[in-house]
């Protein structure tokens, strides 16, 4: 019992106990944003290997973070709708929230169209918008790969913190 306690590996120790959903979602979520985003890796890539790197603007100028934004949120969006289970639950909270996202930021990447002329709110804005999407589109990951509780594995893990205890 001791030797397997010993072999356990670093990501395994109590204090950084990783569930299997939270890692599927993380390699969803990664797995997502390379590939919602490979227009901008791509633009990335192709500007540093010619050497014409200026600044950022070109990448949130024609409001390309509003788009993605607007697509990881949209996806939330369908988890959270599809996973809450009455209307006062915290997922119907989020899924309200991604609505009421999904509207603004689509606002502001109309404006932008209608008006191509970048300042700072906009800079900011598009910024903002991406940096509120990851998280968002996380946490729907972590909600759509958790399972119900396994209550046979929740008595086995109270059975070995008693006799843990009782050492």
């Amino acid at each position: 019992m001791e030797e397997e306690v010993k072999k356990k590996k670093w990501y395994q120790k109590k204090w950084v106990k990783i569930k299997d959903f939270q890692k599927l979602s993380f390699l969803n979520t990664a797995f997502s944003l390379f590939f919602n985003l490979l227009p901008f890796w791509i633009g990335l890539l192709y500007i540093i290997s010619i050497g014409k790197w200026t600044d950022w603007s070109r990448f949130y100028s024609n409001g390309e973070f509003y788009l993605y934004s607007v697509s990881l949120i949209s996806s939330s969006y369908l988890i959270y709708h599809n996973n809450k289970l009455k209307a006062t639950d915290l997922s119907s909270f989020f899924s309200i929230f991604s609505l009421f996202l999904i509207v603004i930021v689509s606002i502001l990447y109309a404006l932008l169209s209608a008006s191509p002329q970048v300042n700072g709110f906009i800079k900011w804005a598009s910024i903002l918008a991406i940096l509120l999407a990851i998280p968002i589109f996380f946490h729907s990951q972590l909600i759509s790969n958790r399972k119900s509780p396994d209550v046979v594995e929740a008595r086995g893990e109270e059975q070995e913190t008693i006799m843990k205890g009782l050492k």
